[in-house]
């Protein structure tokens, strides 16, 4: 079966943030960080994040792994910034919904993390996806 048009943007953004990450790399102190590790296919994501009057001013990740992991973790540094700890994790919530088999479609508030709505086909790559928020989540727990 041939991919859609709309698949095939999707698939194309994914390649563009896999390929030219955005906000890749290390935040100085004073910064929080949280990793999270996918033991089933070895992807690890780190995620730093700087608060400000409680909402994140700057967040960056690296790690290594496949294209969906990484280009989540850039796709959700766009969408993070200016958030709190508590719309992270709604906006988790939102995303964990919008890849379920017979999930909703994603709202425009997850910004790039859209492309992704194709991985809810391939349960096993979900946690992939999924990853980034972990971590971030992690450098951001105790902040809420």
């Amino acid at each position: 079966m041939a991919a859609s048009g709309t698949d095939e943007l999707h698939q194309a953004l994914i390649r563009d943030h896999f390929r030219r990450p955005r906000n890749r790399g290390a935040l100085e102190a004073p910064a929080m960080s949280g990793r999270a590790h996918n033991r089933f296919c070895g992807d690890t994501v780190i995620m730093w994040a700087r608060l400000e009057d409680g909402l994140i001013a700057e967040v960056t990740f690296d790690g290594r792994g496949c294209a969906i992991s990484l280009a989540a973790a850039s796709m959700l540094t766009s969408v993070a910034r200016g958030r709190s700890a508590a719309e992270i994790a709604d906006l988790r919530q939102t995303f964990v919904d919008g890849l379920a088999p017979d999930g909703p479609a994603l709202p425009k508030e997850v910004g790039d993390l859209r492309a992704l709505a194709g991985v809810r086909r391939f349960p096993s790559r979900v946690r992939c996806a999924l990853l980034p928020f972990e971590a971030l989540e992690e450098a951001l727990r105790g902040c809420r």
